[in-house]
């Protein structure tokens, strides 16, 4: 069996680490099938170079024609059995079943986008769910939602969870770190962190704030408010001039390696989104020992398990309590880390390739029953 996977969605989003991890737990798996890899030539994989895998340079759009006709054509020149898409955006015209990664279905349930662009992507979705062989989702939740909202069949989509890389994104910490992040960003504990991003209307970053500030109203002790990722969120709240008793200290974009840094040394993460296809952000937060209060939207609940706190996700007076909590008992903080290490190591990208794999064949197969049915009809 040849499979093609479309990389060229690898960037520092969710869906890019969803690609980058998948293909290096994939890649070693490769005794039933060989593995063809279309990429950004000016954005090529890292980490792939010493993997049997044919890697080959695609520089049309993702979404562009030219790029689903080459792509169309590169199934029947590999001679490919399945393609897989990481993304709504498939190869139309391909001559081979092709599965479908769909993380979330936010552009039908928030209005995120200018109505004509946010037209499109609905029927970009619409269109994904019709065509694909399977489609995959990383959690319960969202496989739901596809049935629900795109009126796809349960015995058509797989849910495999996603998971971390545990290179990054561990507990064993150490104090050259926190010094590191004194220096390079003027962080000192004790913190809490909380998450910013481009789409900042469903990260409900507005909850978290109030949540901090009235713990710090109401708690004796003073702690810093640290964000990271893109400012959208903090300039929609009104900037760091708006919410000034909470001490904030704004990183912007974070390395990989730094994140988990923070993570590890923060007293805890407050994540209340209002919709999560998965939540890697709280995984990845579990994944390091933080402990976690998070909201009970999308799938947050499923990944958080017994592994962080859960509330409504305008719940203000709960969060605020819990973080009041977290920092006056070190007891209690160091029973919710325990908790989310516990929860953490049921995730894991070797589980998702397997599994990933699995679908695989069996679009493949379902290819072949097709074939052997017309054959004997004819």
């Amino acid at each position: 069996m040849r499979v093609g996977f479309d990389a060229r969605w690898y960037n520092d989003s969710g869906v890019g680490t969803y690609v980058s991890e998948l293909l290096k737990a994939m890649a070693p798996l490769q005794r039933t099938f060989d593995l063809v890899v279309y990429e950004d030539p000016k954005n090529p994989l890292p980490d792939l170079d010493r993997q049997s895998i044919e890697r080959i340079p695609i520089g049309a759009g993702k979404y562009s024609v030219l790029g689903q006709t080459e792509l169309a054509w590169r199934c029947k020149r590999e001679g490919l059995d399945v393609f897989h898409s990481p993304f709504y955006a498939l190869p139309l015209a391909a001559p081979c079943p092709v599965v479908v990664s769909l993380h979330d279905l936010i552009p039908f349930l928030f209005q995120i986008y200018r109505w004509p662009k946010q037209l499109l992507i609905k029927a970009g979705y619409k269109t994904a769910a019709l065509r694909s062989a399977h489609i995959i989702t990383g959690s319960k939740h969202t496989a739901a939602d596809v049935q629900r909202i795109l009126k796809v069949s349960p015995e058509k989509i797989t849910c495999i969870h996603y998971a971390i890389c545990n290179d990054n994104f561990h507990c064993n910490g150490n104090a050259t770190e926190v010094e590191y992040l004194k220096e390079r960003y003027g962080i000192h504990p004790p913190y809490a962190l909380a998450a910013s991003a481009r789409n900042w209307r469903t990260k409900n970053l507005v909850t978290a704030f109030r949540a901090l500030s009235l713990a710090r109203q109401e708690g004796r002790n003073p702690f810093q408010t640290v964000v990271y990722g893109p400012l959208e969120g903090i300039n929609a709240l009104g900037g760091r001039q708006a919410w000034s008793e909470l001490n904030l200290v704004l990183t912007g974009y974070l390395p990989v390696r730094d994140l988990a840094m923070l993570l590890r040394h923060a007293h805890l993460f407050i994540f209340p989104s209002l919709y999560e296809g998965f939540g890697l952000q709280i995984l990845e937060a579990m994944s390091c020992g933080c402990p976690v209060i998070t909201s009970n939207a999308g799938s947050l609940a499923e990944v958080a398990g017994g592994g962080a706190q859960t509330f409504e996700p305008f719940d203000v007076a709960g969060m605020a309590d819990a973080i009041k909590t977290s920092f006056s008992n070190p007891d209690e903080s160091n029973r919710w880390r325990g908790r989310a290490l516990k929860r953490a190591a049921d995730f894991s990208w070797n589980k998702a390739a397997e599994r990933t794999i699995s679908v695989y064949h069996r679009a493949c197969g379902q290819l072949s029953v097709q074939k052997s049915s017309l054959t004997s009809t004819g």
